[in-house]
């Protein structure tokens, strides 16, 4: 006779879940938490942005069918989060424009492309919507964009 062993039944992801820890405002604990989440902070790239947007948009020479999927995925990563930006102040909604501009540029991006063979039509698309959504931002919260040094740094 042979004995067979099951595995112990797998938990389901939320059964293990473990809720974050309240930390009450203006205490030490709550000022180290801010600072230790400000040190992960990565800045926007806008100058990657403007470049990324320059080849798609007004490049003679678009990306390749091959790169465009990487492209795509870039464009939409920085909608995200620029979208983000543009409606994260909850006391202070965004203007309609805004928020045509992030509901258009998640609607482009959600189309698929496949594998980027003829998709440089709705890449294009997304990119004007972000070059858009990028410049309104600019406009009605002043992000600014610093001119880098010789030695590269801003």
């Amino acid at each position: 006779m042979t004995v067979i062993e099951a595995a112990p039944p797998a938990a389901h992801p939320l059964s293990v879940h473990v809720p974050e820890k309240h930390v009450p405002l203006r205490t030490p604990e709550f000022y180290a938490e801010v600072v230790a989440r400000l040190g992960l902070w990565k800045p926007l790239p806008v100058e990657k942005i403007l470049e990324t947007l320059h080849q798609v948009l007004e490049s003679p020479s678009p990306p390749p069918d091959r790169e465009l999927v990487h492209v795509h995925w870039k464009l939409r990563s920085w909608h995200e989060r620029l979208s983000a930006i543009a409606t994260a102040d909850r006391r202070f909604p965004p203007p309609a424009d805004i928020l045509r501009l992030v509901h258009a540029g998640r609607a482009i991006g959600d189309e698929p492309i496949g594998d980027g063979t003829q998709a440089l039509g709705p890449v294009r698309r997304l990119a004007s919507t972000l070059s858009d959504l990028l410049d309104e931002i600019a406009r009605t919260q002043g992000l600014r964009v610093e001119d880098e040094d010789d030695d590269g740094q801003t």
